[in-house]
């Protein structure tokens, strides 16, 4: 798989055919900035395949509305017109065949 994997500072550089590096950095005004530990791959040539990490603040949003969005279907009550629940079951499976 790899033919080396080295730490250095914190960092993992993985070694296949080419160096690769992984560093957590801002992408800033379309530049991303290599950690100082990098400097000696500071003109090279690239690939780039970027992940971007969710702010915790879109998190904690996310989470919110979904609690909302379930809060809102509980008083909805969407079921509470069955009277037999396995019966209901079983009619839905039986449309699928």
């Amino acid at each position: 798989m790899f033919d080396k994997i080295v730490e250095k500072n914190s960092f993992l550089i993985y070694f296949e055919n080419m160096d690769s590096l992984e560093f957590t950095t801002k992408i800033e005004h379309g530049v991303i900035h290599l950690p100082k530990d990098f400097e000696e791959y500071e003109n090279a040539v690239a690939h780039v395949s970027i992940t971007l990490e969710t702010p915790e603040e879109d998190k904690k949003a996310k989470k919110e509305r979904l609690f909302a969005a379930f809060e809102k279907l509980a008083e909805a009550n969407p079921f509470a017109e069955i009277e037999n629940p396995v019966e209901w079951q079983r009619k839905l499976r039986d449309e699928w065949e």
